[in-house]
């Protein structure tokens, strides 16, 4: 707007000497060097003008791009990601620029292995990785608390790269791993994990979102088997991710 008033007001002032320039010039005589400062006000008036008006096309077109362009933010997950839709179908409603890219029971190598597809080719201009409870149940065998934690990183890395804004979710409290009793300690496991993603995020400039702490407490009642969230639980995570969401957004370029 400012720019357009600024061009506007000039074109008002100029518009007689820009009229009167683009003819051909007489040759010149005595009485015309009388006005030989008017001319050179006049043809600086025409750089000035060419300089407005290169301004503006660049920034018309800069702005009006980014008001064409959707905001898409990844929610890369297994389980806990993939049903979130459908407990809480009215956020995403709200939130259409989300997309789901949760599968259940998948460990963090199986989804770092789709993770180009899923996140990279979307183009989004974010990303939300929760991963690693999967890992620590050991759905696809034994794996160290440091070797999930780096693939976690890698995919931050990955988007990073492709210039996505990164932001690396902490793994939910979880009472016991019902689908595999032999994994003891899970929560200690997972206090673990969440503390090694904390310093690695930092490490490599990735925001951390944390839902451990702001669901420990109630974990018995927003969760349905003490891991998967509830309706209630989903809920609560709608909560902490949209508080996040401000921070992300603003750095949306």
């Amino acid at each position: 707007m400012f720019l357009e008033n600024m061009l506007q007001s000039f074109l008002t002032k100029n518009s007689y000497y820009l009229l009167k320039n683009s003819k051909k010039q007489p040759k010149m005589t005595e009485n015309s060097l009388k006005t030989s400062k008017s001319s050179k006000k006049t043809k600086s008036n025409c750089f000035l003008f060419l300089a407005i008006l290169l301004t503006y096309t660049v920034f018309y077109s800069q702005n009006n791009s980014e008001k064409m362009s959707p905001k898409k933010i990844v929610l890369m997950g297994n389980s806990i990601t993939e049903h979130w839709q459908t407990y809480t179908p009215l956020f995403f409603k709200e939130n259409s620029f989300f997309i789901n890219k949760g599968i259940s029971g998948q460990t963090t190598v199986e989804m770092l292995s789709r993770f180009n597809e899923d996140v990279i080719n979307q183009n989004p201009q974010a990303v939300y990785i929760l991963a690693g409870i999967n890992d620590i149940a050991q759905n696809s065998g034994y794996i160290s608390i440091d070797d999930i934690s780096t693939n976690i990183i890698k995919m931050g890395l990955l988007a990073q790269k492709n210039n996505i804004k990164v932001v690396i979710c902490s793994v939910m409290p979880v009472t016991e791993i019902a689908w595999n009793e032999k994994i003891k300690n899970a929560n200690q496991k997972v206090i673990e994990l969440n503390h090694q993603l904390i310093n690695k995020s930092k490490k490599n400039n990735f925001t951390y979102l944390d839902y451990y702490s702001k669901m420990k407490d109630e974990l018995n009642s927003l969760t349905y088997d003490g891991l998967h969230p509830n309706e209630k639980g989903y809920i609560k995570m709608n909560e902490i991710i949209k508080k996040s969401l401000k921070g992300i957004m603003n750095n949306f370029n």
